[in-house]
């Protein structure tokens, strides 16, 4: 038989730069240590932020010793935390409830000075409020429900103050009458006479807010004189 004619040899080409496996293959490599390295750097990164030294009622004008600076790691860098490379918080007044460690957000810690307030007690009847241990710190609603007189009809429950601060919680153990509860409530001074003119003309029943009901700020219900003859007797009291 006649000899097959053999395919001509096909020779390997040795590789250039130019190749672009190569180049596909460098540009993963490097891509790779630099994400790496990113990671690496950002796993070290701390934020300095601002936290109670101790416990810190609302209405505490700040000093150096309230403060200590902690080092956290947020993922978005604590925007609703104040920074202790930021300006000082010294002489700011707080408007909420802070714990020993507690970050101080922003909201807690705001920079105008808020409004004069005063911390009045209301007796309420235990079943006339929330039975919460943690109602400190939060907001309220103020209603009272004014006595009937000799011979008239049963009024209807008026608002006194909307989203006015629970201050502190005081146990029935602690008070002379044992049926009774009571809250302390941070009080705006233009509103002060009403809350206690409520206090004296009925019997007063606290509705918690939800939190996503929270106002800035407390506002009067109908029962509340206006704003300014309540300034103007409130502060006399």
């Amino acid at each position: 038989m006649p000899d097959l004619p053999a395919p001509p040899a096909s020779r390997l080409k040795p590789p250039t730069w130019l190749d672009g496996r190569l180049l596909v293959g460098i540009v993963l490599v490097l891509s790779s240590v630099v994400v790496g390295a990113k990671v690496v750097a950002s796993s070290g990164h701390f934020d300095q932020v601002w936290a109670a030294s101790h416990d810190l009622a609302p209405g505490t004008a700040l000093t150096k010793g309230d403060l200590v600076s902690v080092k956290v790691r947020f993922h978005d860098h604590g925007g609703g935390y104040y920074s202790a490379t930021g300006k000082s918080l010294v002489g700011r007044t707080t408007i909420a409830p802070l714990s020993a460690g507690q970050l101080i957000p922003v909201a807690a810690v705001p920079a105008l000075p808020p409004d004069q307030t005063r911390l009045v007690t209301v007796p309420v009847a235990k079943l006339h409020m929330p039975h919460d241990s943690e109602l400190q710190g939060t907001q309220v609603d103020l209603y009272v429900t004014v006595k009937a007189t000799v011979g008239g009809a049963q009024q209807a429950p008026q608002l006194v103050l909307a989203n006015v601060t629970v201050a502190d919680v005081i146990a029935q153990s602690s008070l002379a009458d044992s049926g009774n509860s009571g809250v302390v409530l941070q009080v705006p001074l233009q509103y002060v006479n009403a809350v206690v003119g409520a206090v004296e003309s009925g019997s007063i029943d606290v509705v918690r807010v939800p939190t996503d009901n929270v106002a800035a700020k407390p506002s009067s219900g109908p029962f509340s004189p206006s704003p300014s003859a309540a300034a103007g007797d409130g502060a006399t009291t």
